[in-house]
């Protein structure tokens, strides 16, 4: 009896055939790993599907704002070197910038401006928009303050400078400068006993180790008036 050959047709037919390895049984995952990618692969495309959107979103809107960002800076440049029309430059700015770096910088420029212009009121109004705006963190926060409270004393508003002194005492750094100056206000308000212990903190916090001090006008202008309070 002839062998059977293994291409004889009846042979093949008679052969089962083994299921078509999938590509996720390529990769060796386990089964139950399989079986619910397949069954969840429809949501599983789109979970993918909204990630990668998410990350093109983002892109695009960083991408918008570097380029606001440089747009707005040059047209602050403009602003500051303009000769004419410095003013209505600068609310251009801020109209259109507003929400970036050089916008903030647009609105200190021009509480400045006012104040220079000569209205006090209007500058004060401007900078404690700004100050709102303002993170505690920030590191503008200091300059703003220090204005503020500033503005507020130069317009006999005593009450109102020392709570920006005071807010502005809280601030690294620029404790002996807001101590010197809620010393000064509290002066003008008549209030001795304040005023000297304010200035006892200036001296306290600018006093140089083991007690040899540098000649310091400030500091002996500061020690004068508190001999006077203490009187």
């Amino acid at each position: 009896m002839a062998e059977q050959s293994a291409f004889d047709r009846k042979n093949i037919e008679l052969q089962t055939l083994s299921p078509p390895m999938g590509l996720l049984e390529q990769f060796n995952l386990p089964p139950a790993v399989i079986t619910f990618i397949r069954r969840n692969q429809r949501a599983i495309w789109m979970t993918v599907a909204g990630v990668v959107l998410c990350a093109v979103l983002v892109s695009a809107y960083t991408t918008y704002r570097q380029y606001q960002a440089e747009k707005a800076a040059a047209a602050l440049d403009i602003a500051l070197v303009a000769k004419q029309d410095n003013r209505q430059m600068l609310e251009k700015v801020v109209q259109e910038y507003g929400a970036t770096h050089s916008g903030l910088w647009a609105k200190i420029d021009l509480a400045f401006l006012d104040e220079k212009e000569g209205q006090p009121l209007k500058a004060i109004t401007r900078f404690e928009e700004i100050n709102t705006g303002l993170a505690a963190q920030s590191l503008l926060k200091p300059l703003v303050l220090g204005k503020l409270a500033a503005l507020h004393e130069n317009e006999k508003q005593f009450d109102k400078a020392l709570v920006f002194y005071s807010e502005l005492a809280g601030k690294e750094g620029f404790a002996p400068e807001a101590y010197i100056s809620m010393g000064r206000v509290n002066e003008q308000l008549g209030k001795g006993t304040e005023a000297a212990a304010m200035y006892g903190k200036y001296l306290e916090l600018t006093s140089s180790p083991g007690g040899q001090q540098k000649n310091d006008p400030v500091r002996e202008m500061v020690q004068s008036r508190l001999n006077q309070l203490k009187k």
